[in-house]
C-alpha cells in the first residue's frame, strides 16, 4: 500500500512540473511580403492570449534587413524626405500608441474599479446595492474588451499605416534611378524673321 502510494504521489508530482511546464513553451510563425521587403515575426506564448511581432524591413530591396522598431523609428530616416511615407508612418506611430494606451492604462484603470469597490453604502436600500454591483460587471467587461480592442489597435489596425510607407518607399527606391535621369532646360531665343522672343521649355527624361 505504502509502494503504490509513492508510485501515485511520484506520478503526480511528475505530470504537475509538465504541466507547470506548458505555458513556458512558444509558437513561431514567420511571414515574409516580397513586394514591401518586410519580414514578420510572431511568437505566441502557449497557453495564453499573449504574443509578441517581431517586423524587419529591407532598406535595399532584399540585401539586408533591419528591425522597424516599436514605433517605426529605425525606418524613420529612410522615408523622411517623402512627405506621403513619413505622414503614414506617423499614423503608424500614432496608432500603436493609442493601442497601448487602451491595453496599459485604460482596461488596467477600468479593471481597478471593478475590483477597488469600497463597498456599497448602506441606505436601507438594497436596490441601491444592486445596481452599484451591476456598475462593477459593467466595468470588468468594458475593461476585456477594451484590453481586445487595444490589441487589435496595437498589432492589426497599425499595420496596414506600415504597410503603406513602405510600399511608398519601396516605389520611390525603384524609380530612383529614372528620377535621376530628368532634366530640365529653360531657353530664351529671337525669332530670326520675326525678330520676337521665345520661350523653350525643354523636359529630358
Amino acid at each position: 500500500m505504502l509502494k503504490r502510494l509513492l508510485v501515485i504521489s511520484l506520478f503526480i508530482s511528475i505530470f504537475s512540473q509538465c504541466f507547470a511546464q506548458i505555458p513556458g513553451l512558444t509558437f513561431t510563425r514567420k511571414s515574409d511580403i516580397p513586394d514591401l521587403y518586410l519580414k514578420s515575426k510572431t511568437v505566441w506564448v502557449t497557453a495564453t492570449p499573449f504574443f509578441f511581432v517581431e517586423r524587419k524591413f529591407s532598406p535595399n530591396q532584399g540585401s539586408t534587413y533591419i528591425k522597424v522598431g516599436m514605433f517605426g523609428g529605425n525606418l524613420k530616416p529612410y522615408i523622411q524626405e517623402d512627405s506621403v511615407a513619413l505622414h503614414d508612418l506617423n499614423n503608424y506611430k500614432l496608432t500603436r500608441i493609442f493601442g497601448i494606451a487602451q491595453m496599459g492604462v485604460i482596461a488596467p484603470v477600468l479593471a481597478y474599479l471593478h475590483f477597488n469597490n469600497p463597498g456599497a453604502e448602506s441606505y436601507g436600500d438594497e436596490d441601491v446595492e444592486e445596481l452599484q454591483g451591476e456598475v462593477q460587471t459593467g466595468y470588468l467587461t468594458a475593461a476585456v474588451i477594451v484590453f481586445f480592442t487595444g490589441t487589435l489597435t496595437y498589432h492589426v489596425f497599425s499595420k496596414n499605416f506600415l504597410f503603406d510607407a513602405l510600399e511608398r518607399y519601396n516605389y520611390v527606391l525603384r524609380n530612383t534611378a529614372k528620377l535621376d535621369n530628368v532634366t530640365f532646360n529653360f531657353n530664351v531665343t529671337l525669332d530670326p524673321v520675326s525678330q520676337t522672343p521665345q520661350l523653350a521649355l525643354v523636359w529630358t527624361f
